[in-house]
């Protein structure tokens, strides 16, 4: 059972990190702006855009869309570890 909960938190934790990032690079889409949340100066976030920082924006730019391939990865490995187990076998 314990196996079973594992892989189904994973494949929600999967899920959530899938979410975030294709919500960033979607809303990245249609603004032209990438939210920065470390750079927080006041209740508003900062946005980078590619005029501003380009280096700054490349590697965050490359972070989501890691985050977004990584993501989605684990989704489909718990996907098939949960088809695995439904069939009797044991990945």
């Amino acid at each position: 059972m314990r196996k079973h909960a594992a892989t189904v938190l994973t494949g929600i934790f999967c899920s959530l990190v899938t979410y975030f990032s294709a919500a960033r690079l979607y809303q990245w889409a249609e603004t032209g702006q990438l939210v920065v949340l470390a750079r927080k100066t006041s209740d508003q976030p900062e946005f980078m855009s590619w005029g501003d920082d380009r280096v700054s924006f490349v590697l965050l730019f490359a972070l989501h869309l890691f985050f977004l391939k990584t993501g989605l990865h684990g989704m489909l490995v718990t996907c098939r570890d949960v088809w695995l187990r439904g069939r009797g076998w044991e990945p």
